[in-house]
Parts: C-alpha cells; sequence; structure tokens
C-alpha cells in the first residue's frame, strides 16, 4: 500500500546569520533616519521654500530618494550576499558619500548633520569588526577635512538658506574639534563594544555549540514536541531510531511515534513501552520517558520525548526466557525418557506379539491404536532426547548451494511433495561457503522445506533462496501459504508448541538451536500471503578456519519438522 503523499511545505527562506541580523538591524535604523531627513526636508521646503534655488531643492530631494532606493535595494540583495564584510564596506561608503552630500547641502562646516558621519561610524561598527570601524572613522575625517579645507579656501561655497557666512577661526578650529573628536569618539567606543560583542557571541556560540554536539552525540533517540503536539526537534539518534527526515520537522507526534501519551508528563517523568512501524518498513520496540520542556522562568513550552530501541534487548530476553525454559527441559527430559523407553518397549514388544495372534475385528482395531500410538509416542521421545542431548556441530568448510540442491531433491522425492512447485535459487554457487556442520544443516533445509509443505497442504509454491550477504551467507525459505498468526510468531521455536495433531513440537526448536550453535541466526517473518524463514550463517574464511572439503548428507532419521500453524 502506498502511503499518502504528505501536502508539500512552502518554502521558507533561510534563516539569516547572526551577521546579516546585524546588517539588517542597522538598515533598519537608516531607513528611519531617511524617512526623518524626508519629513524635515518637506518642512523646510513648505516654510522656506522662496528661499532655496531650484537647483537646491532638487538636489535635496534627490538626495533623499537616492538613500530610499539604495536601502531598498541593499535589503533585497542581503538575503542572497555570501561575502557579508564586503557588502557591509559598501554600504558604509555609501554612507559616507551621503553624509558628505547631506552636510554640504545643508550649510557645511557648520551643519548640523554632521552627526551623519558619526552615525556612519557607528553603523560600520555595527555590520562589521574593527577593521572596518576604523577605516570608516579615517575616511569620514579625511572627508570632513577636505570638504573644510575647499569651504575654507573658497573652492568649494555649500548651499544654506540665508546665505553662505564664513566662520571665524575661533568657530571653524571649535566645529572642526568638535567632529573630529566625535568621530574618534564613537570609533573608539564602538570598537570597545563590538569586541565585547564578538566575544559574547563567540561564548554563546561555542556553549551553543557544545550543547548541539552533546544532544548529537547521546545514544538515545532524543524529541522535542510543543504544546499541541508537533516535533519541533530531534537529534540524529531519533533519525535512526524511527528512519525520520527533515520533512518530519513539524508532524504531530501521533504519526512518528503513534500510541505516545503525552498526558501522562504532567511535572515528571513517565515510562511508556511502543512498538512502531518506520518509514522503512522496520518494527521496531522502543521504550520512552517524556518530561516538561520549560523555559529559564519554568514556564511550560511542550514535552521532552527521551528513547531508546529495545528491539535487541528485547530478542535477548527472549532468548534468555526461552533457554531458561531449555534448560528445565533438559532436566526433565533426561528422567523422563529413561522411565518411559523401557514400558514403552514392553508395550510395543507385547502388542507385536499379539499382532500375530488370531483376533477379533475389534480386538485388532485396539491392537492397531496401541501400535500407532506406541510409534508416536517412541518418535516423541528420539525427537526430545536429540533435543536435550544434541550432537556438538563439526563446523567446516561447506557448499551451501550443494546442500541446497541436495535438500530439494530430497524434498521433490517425498509423495507428500507431488503438488508443490520447488524453485531452487543460488547467487555465486561456487563461491557460496559457510562455515557449519554439513548434515546439520542438511537437517535444517531438509525440517524447514517439509515444515512449509505441510503448511501448504500438499499445493502451493516454495522458493529455496541462496546469496551472500556482508559478513554472512543467507537462506530463504519461502511458502505462499496461508501465514503464522500474529500471537504464535514468538512462540513457534519453543519445544512442545504445536497446532497439528499429529506434531511433537520440536521440529523448529531442533532448527533453531542447531542454527544458533553453528553460530548463525533464524527468523520467521510471516503476513497472510506466506511466511519467509531467513537464516543467516557465518561464511568461510580460508586464512582463518580450517580448509575441509565438507561432504553433505541428509540423515535418514529426520526429525518431525513439528508444527507452524
Amino acid at each position: 500500500m502506498v502511503a499518502p503523499s504528505k501536502p508539500e511545505r512552502e518554502a521558507e527562506p533561510p534563516p539569516l546569520s547572526e551577521h546579516a541580523r546585524r546588517i539588517s538591524y542597522f538598515m533598519l535604523v537608516r531607513l528611519v533616519m531617511i524617512t526623518g531627513l524626508t519629513a524635515l526636508a518637506s518642512l523646510v521646503t513648505y516654510t522656506r521654500g522662496e528661499d532655496f534655488s531650484a537647483t537646491h531643492i532638487t538636489a535635496l530631494w534627490v538626495v533623499v530618494g537616492i538613500g530610499f532606493g539604495l536601502t531598498i535595494v541593499f535589503a533585497r540583495l542581503l538575503p542572497r550576499v555570501r561575502a557579508l564584510g564586503r557588502f557591509a564596506g559598501v554600504q558604509t561608503t555609501t554612507d559616507l558619500a551621503m553624509a558628505t552630500l547631506a552636510v554640504y547641502l545643508s550649510g557645511g562646516m557648520d551643519s548640523g548633520l554632521v552627526t551623519l558621519y558619526l552615525i556612519a561610524v557607528l553603523g560600520a561598527a555595527i555590520m562589521g569588526g574593527a577593521q572596518l570601524t576604523w577605516t570608516a572613522a579615517a575616511t569620514a575625517t579625511v572627508l570632513y577635512a577636505t570638504s573644510a579645507t575647499l569651504e575654507i579656501t573658497g573652492v568649494l561655497e555649500p548651499m544654506t538658506i540665508d546665505g553662505y557666512v564664513a566662520l571665524s577661526p575661533r568657530a571653524l578650529g571649535f566645529s572642526m574639534l568638535r567632529t573630529v573628536g566625535g568621530i574618534a569618539g564613537v570609533a573608539v567606543l564602538s570598537s570597545y563594544l563590538n569586541r565585547q560583542l564578538t566575544t559574547s557571541v563567540s561564548a554563546l556560540g561555542t556553549l551553543r555549540l557544545l550543547n548541539e554536539h552533546i544532544v548529537r552525540s547521546i545514544s538515545s533517540g532524543l524529541l522535542t514536541v510543543d504544546m499541541h503536539g508537533r516535533v519541533l526537534y530531534f537529534n540524529p539518534m531519533a533519525r535512526r531510531i524511527l528512519d525520520l527526515e527533515d520533512a518530519d520537522i513539524g508532524q504531530p507526534l501521533d504519526v512518528l511515534l503513534p500510541g505516545c501519551a503525552l498526558d501522562e508528563a504532567q511535572g515528571v517523568d513517565a515510562r511508556q513501552e511502543l512498538v512502531v512501524d518506520t518509514k522503512a518498513g522496520r518494527q521496531v520496540r522502543v521504550g520512552l520517558s517524556l518530561a516538561p520542556l520549560t523555559d529559564a522562568d519554568d514556564a511550560r513550552l511542550g514535552h521532552v520525548v527521551n528513547f531508546q530501541d529495545l528491539t535487541r534487548l528485547h530478542e535477548l530476553s527472549q532468548q534468555v526466557r526461552r533457554n531458561d525454559r531449555l534448560a528445565a527441559l533438559g532436566g526433565l527430559a533426561a528422567s523422563v525418557a529413561h522411565e518411559i523407553r523401557n514400558p514403552l518397549a514392553a508395550i510395543s514388544g507385547s502388542a507385536e506379539l499379539l499382532a500375530s495372534a488370531d483376533l477379533s475385528g475389534e480386538d485388532t482395531k485396539l491392537l492397531r491404536i496401541i501400535r500407532r500410538e506406541s510409534g508416536r509416542l517412541s518418535a516423541l521421545i528420539t525427537d526430545l532426547l536429540s533435543f536435550t542431548r544434541p550432537r556438538p556441530p563439526q563446523r567446516q568448510r561447506t557448499r551451501v548451494g550443494q546442500a541446497a540442491r541436495e535438500a530439494a531433491e530430497a524434498f521433490r522425492a517425498d509423495p507428500s511433495s507431488v503438488g508443490i512447485d520447488l524453485d531452487v535459487r543460488i547467487e555465486h554457487d561456487d563461491d557460496t561457503e559457510a562455515y557449519v556442520d554439513p548434515s546439520q544443516l542438511a537437517q535444517v533445509l531438509w525440517n524447514l522445506l517439509r515444515n512449509a509443505g505441510q503448511a501448504l497442504g500438499g499445493r502451493g509454491r516454495i522458493a529455496l533462496e541462496v546469496e551472500v550477504e556482508t559478513g554472512a551467507v543467507r537462506i530463504d525459505v519461502v511458502d505462499d501459504g496461508p501465514g503464522i498468526p500474529t500471537e504464535n510468531l514468538e512462540k513457534i521455536f519453543d519445544p512442545f508448541f504445536t497446532t497439528k495433531e499429529s506434531g511433537t513440537g520440536f521440529g523448529l526448536a531442533i532448527v533453531h538451536r542447531i542454527v544458533e550453535e553453528n553460530g548463525g541466526t533464524i527468523v520467521c517473518e510471516s503476513s497472510p500471503e506466506g511466511t519467509r524463514f531467513s537464516l543467516r550463517l557465518p561464511p568461510f574464511h580460508p586464512r582463518t578456519q580450517a580448509d575441509d572439503s565438507g561432504i553433505l548428507e541428509l540423515s535418514s532419521e529426520s526429525s518431525d519438522p513439528g508444527s507452524r500453524r
């Protein structure tokens, strides 16, 4: 089934860096100042317009228009600029040029707008570093000194309303001292504040980076959720455990962790255990704890979900429980088999003697039942002893492809398999070698094929697949039968578990034990469309393992493959 597609999220512009944000803040200040100058120019033009020449008025509004235009252009370019230092330098140069024009249009050295030089230097400190600050201060000083020199020598006459009046030497010196001192003072103070800001930002960035490293490096998954239950953040381990994607940010928590009860996290830790189906088709068991997410003032912001992947731990605990049961069964089996086998032999022998006697029809029927059930009980004891007192595996170099073909031939020769289509697929036949006991591998394959055939009821299709994986040889036995009920999947490898009237429940238990003793693993996956048993066996490595040639044999005394359904 294909999952419904998610609605596409609107593309969001990338967030601005700290440097870019400082530039944008000063651009806003510049816009406010130009707006104020516009209002002032409008007021002056309205009240004293007759005192201005047409050139003066035109130049004044051209400067205001250029200021607005450049600010808009810079604002549009900011999100796409990568060389922010150079970008800040261009804006500072523009600010100094505009300040010089504004001073010339408002009276020159005696203009009240000389403070624009100070603001330009302050802007350089905000948008750049110490180097740009001192460069802007030096440039502002040179521009002001040059304008003053041209004004004093009469080369350049500033525009004024009431006519230009040259300043006295004393007023001239005071004006120059005031302006240059102000520029130097702003430069010193701005440089100091900029250095303090840089140090604070660096310390904050280091702390934030350390926090990110800690969150990224913890071995458990971490999710933060807002008050509406939507995911705000997840760390790399959470991505790995739940197969998450960047698009999952903003999704409801119920989509990523179905069954997670946020209401249980009311100021205290709350632990839960869930089984989650991930987007990659895996099923993982997670143990999670919930805690409230609060700020520095203890105000509730949402929830923190911390979880671990317990899938492997759950499998190991099941294995421990199974081994405990098997250990208890081993002690019981040794005594029970000894106590039952002798009287059973007597019963079977007596039944054989009675079979030669002349019995009535009813007696013959009863005798047949005795012989059949005695044989069944004898087979059960044989399986029990085979399971509890196994032969240690003689592991050696084994050609898995040859074992698969021989098991398939034996299965096809079985009269009960006439209606079953067996398909054998072997990848890299000559190179597929495992380090296992060859006769035990043959027994495992035979039991699994018989088990699949019985599940199909004599009609259906079975696939026997052999392939090489990284660090393992994989064997799959797949049938298209009705599948195994979910409630039975965890018990199919347990001894005595069977749903067949004639089954002993030892077939798959013996298969599981043999595979584990040979250093491999076996898992079962089932659905209504069929069942797959997957074996992973250790590969043969010539440099580290004995180079023996395995001879594969099918045991003539194959165990009952047990029941699966």
